[in-house]
């Protein structure tokens, strides 16, 4: 399919049509008009920083408005490290109390395990199990 598409600059092949497909184009075949014409004139504009602070009107830079406008279109470097610095801690808190949380169900159940084997032996059946933990809800 890759070798049936050729993009061309002009399309000499058909004078007779309008000045748009002369602009270049996408032809599916070599003696194909062409199907798709990049049109230049509407290309999307990048979205404005918002708020604008329009020149003609009377600032007064003590105001809070004019302080929460210029903060929201301005960055600062150290507050960018500061927030990355604050993410990474989240994070790394996160992942430790995970690792104990597991490390906690390890150890519980390693306590379950070394219980049932003092009750049965080292052949311990699941309804055993089930016994005993009806014993300790009993006590």
């Amino acid at each position: 399919m890759e070798k049936t598409i050729e993009v061309v600059s002009s399309t000499d092949l058909f004078p007779d049509e309008d000045a748009a497909n002369s602009g270049g184009g996408i032809q599916l075949f070599k003696h194909a008009p062409s199907g798709i014409v990049f049109d230049h004139i509407d290309e999307v504009q990048p979205p404005n920083k918002k708020p604008r602070i329009l020149p003609g009107e009377e600032i007064d830079e003590k105001s809070k408005k004019f302080k929460r406008q210029l903060q929201s279109v301005a960055v600062d470097g150290m507050d960018i490290l500061a927030a990355a610095r604050d993410a990474g801690q989240k994070a790394l808190a996160k992942l430790e109390a995970r690792e104990a949380a597991a490390k906690a169900a390890a150890k519980r159940e390693e306590e379950r395990v070394t219980g049932l084997k003092k009750v049965r032996g080292e052949r311990w059946l699941p309804s055993m199990a089930k016994n005993r933990h009806m014993g300790f809800q009993g006590r």
